[in-house]
């Protein structure tokens, strides 16, 4: 009984704990889930996965964002001599 409870918690808990539906690629969750095992035992290993896929979706993000149009742009040698 206990092998077949274990089995269909398996099946339950495997995609979530694998991050279905997450963008960030599975070495970023294996290396979070580690690390926060390493540091904060078996929550330390939920909680770690989860913010380090969270940094790397926020720094993604920034990455793929456009520098604003108002920063200082370097000038060109056309717009120095006018």
């Amino acid at each position: 009984i206990l092998l077949l409870l274990s089995g269909m918690a398996d099946n339950v808990l495997k995609p979530l704990m694998l991050g279905r539906g997450v963008d960030a690629p599975m070495p970023v969750v294996l290396l979070g889930a580690l690390g926060g095992m390493a540091t904060g035992g078996i929550l330390g290993m939920f909680v770690g996965a989860t913010l380090l896929a969270l940094g790397y979706q926020i720094f993604m993000s920034w990455v793929a964002t456009n520098p604003d149009s108002n920063a200082a742009a370097p000038k060109t040698d056309s717009e120095e001599t006018t």
